[in-house]
């Protein structure tokens, strides 16, 4: 079809401007026909059952990625409906021939979003960049790059007449403005410290003047005998609040253009801050998208992971993989978690926590709960252990029992999947045991050869499943605790008197039960071949050992 420029929607920022703000490493112009400097006026998403009337937008294609065959049909239909854009997922096969003919045929502009970016994430950055308006905001005298925060502040304090921070919304440092000798105490303690300190911040927040500063315009700090004055301001991008600019006198007090122009640099700093912001979260979320590829995929690209992480892809690494047991609140388990990936964050060499909710491959019902992995690089003589121990220390501060598996040491990022496996291994039989809090596989060799041999059987013979499924299976609808009884029975070899103190019943219930159990899985245990068969498949269903 012969080509047109499609038409701006309404003056607002161009496609180009907002791509800049996002972040060509998030979203990627992969086709542009019309070029990027078409208008954008708003975000939307692609819904194929509903008449689009969506001219001049940028629309998500939730679920389809460039190498999906509908992919070309949605961006035909995006073109017809007048989108400035649409954005798709980048596939791992790349972008089709049919969506590159087609890309190539229509006015609308075709983006790929990074695999690390989630749908709803994007979305909220796109309608932040829009609010923004552009990646830049031309003032005179400010002409900084975009998300350079340290000559952001210099410029902004030359504006405003006093010395600049720049803090985020909970309140850290993110850059300030070279300052005199004679800055105030409490402005020196924030800068050296990163942050506004504790006592200062429940201060603001019991005065109202934190409430004031985010709901509204300019607001003043008096001088209250311990510090002078200031000027503070909320930086916005629409509804969303970026953080804030403070001005301090430094040296001589604020002109009294002050507040008028700290108001101004409110505008002049969205761009900056949601650059900054955006710039923060895709390196998180490209570090998580490569943990996670290391982890779970059979080919990573080792190099881009290597990239994502700062970290050689020829150095050794192991994984810790741990839990959280018991019946413990939600909230409980969620602080203790954060604790974990706090206390990972700050470990010396490069390590990186991963998390896998709903508990590991293989855990039974009864041992359910959240897993975590952490990618270990570099590890010394030992760290993996130390560190593991720390872990273990941490939970246990946070009021949860802890389990930490490390797994072996490996000799380089490609093959973290197999450290993590055998770490795997490894939580599986501290699970099942409840203890110790802390081993790798040569502290529970014995337990790890009995896991593994019964998963091999089970794998192989049939019988191991048949001969306790029945048992499982009556147990589930009439409570007899039959399967119990018979891995008791086998755990104390027979012996009848112990096995019925340690379930807590007569010795007549004990060969009631067994009874029952034979005439339900159709088995004898007198016969050792079937002890052993049996035990193995209470072993599989996590009955062996005794919890």
């Amino acid at each position: 079809m012969e080509q047109s420029e499609r038409p701006a929607a309404g003056g607002g920022p161009t496609l180009a401007q907002v791509v800049e703000v996002v972040g060509r490493d998030v979203v990627e112009v992969v086709r542009a026909p019309c070029g990027t400097d078409v208008a954008v006026g708003g975000v939307g998403v692609f819904d194929a059952g509903e008449s689009l009337q969506e001219r001049g937008r940028v629309l998500i294609a939730v679920g389809v990625d460039t190498a999906d065959p509908a992919a070309a049909e949605v961006l035909r239909a995006a073109d017809r409906a007048g989108a400035a854009a649409l954005v798709v997922r980048r596939g791992a096969e790349g972008i089709s021939p049919l969506l590159g003919e087609v890309a190539d045929s229509v006015s609308t502009a075709l983006l790929a979003r990074a695999p690390w970016v989630d749908w709803g994430e994007l979305i909220g950055l796109l309608r932040a960049a829009l609010a923004a308006g552009g990646a830049r905001v031309p003032e005179p005298g400010v002409d900084v790059g975009l998300g350079d925060l340290p000559a952001l502040a210099s410029a902004l304090a030359a504006l405003v007449g006093g010395a600049i921070t720049i803090e985020d919304p909970e309140s850290n440092v993110l850059a300030y403005s070279p300052t005199a000798d004679t800055a105030d105490p409490l402005r020196r303690l924030t800068i050296l410290g990163r942050r506004v300190p504790r006592w200062r911040v429940a201060e603001l927040a019991e005065s109202g003047f934190l409430a004031a500063l985010w709901a509204g315009d300019v607001v003043l700090r008096p001088a209250d005998g311990r510090f002078p004055e200031r000027l503070a301001v909320a930086v916005r991008a629409g509804e969303e609040v970026l953080g804030s600019l403070w001005a301090a006198a430094d040296g001589e007090p604020l002109p009294d253009g002050a507040r008028d122009a700290l108001r101004q640099a409110a505008t002049i700093a969205v761009p900056h801050l949601l650059h900054h912001r955006l710039r923060s979260r895709s390196a998180e979320g490209r570090r998580r998208h490569a943990v996670r590829a290391l982890f779970e995929e059979r080919a990573p690209d080792v190099v881009a992971a290597g990239a994502a992480l700062g970290v050689d892809p020829g150095q050794p690494c192991a994984v810790l993989s741990g839990a959280v047991v018991g019946d413990v609140a939600p909230e409980v388990r969620e602080r203790a978690l954060r604790a974990v990936a706090l206390r990972v964050a700050a470990h010396g060499s490069p390590a990186f926590a991963y998390r896998v909710e709903g508990g590991s491959p293989g855990a039974t019902a009864r041992h359910d709960g959240d897993r975590f992995d952490v990618l270990l690089a570099e590890p010394r003589p030992d760290a993996a252990e130390r560190l593991a121990r720390d872990l273990a220390a941490v939970l246990r501060g946070a009021g949860v029992k802890p389990l930490v598996a490390v797994g072996p040491v490996v000799g380089a990022l490609k093959d973290a999947a197999e450290s993590r496996a055998g770490a795997g291994e490894v939580l599986r039989v501290l699970r099942e045991r409840g203890e110790p809090e802390v081993a790798g596989a040569d502290d529970v060799r014995f337990a790890l050869d009995a896991l593994r041999v019964s998963d091999a059987v089970a794998a192989r013979v049939p019988s191991v499943g048949d001969a306790v499924a029945a048992l499982l299976a009556h147990d589930e609808r009439h409570g007899t605790d039959l399967p119990r009884t018979v891995a008791a029975h086998l755990a104390f070899f027979g012996d009848a008197g112990a096995t019925a103190r340690y379930l807590g019943i007569h010795a007549n219930t004990l060969r009631y039960r067994l009874r029952r159990a034979r005439e339900l899985g159709g088995f004898d245990l007198a016969d050792p071949d079937v002890r052993l068969v049996v035990e193995l498949g209470l072993r599989r269903a996590g009955l062996i050992p005794l919890p």
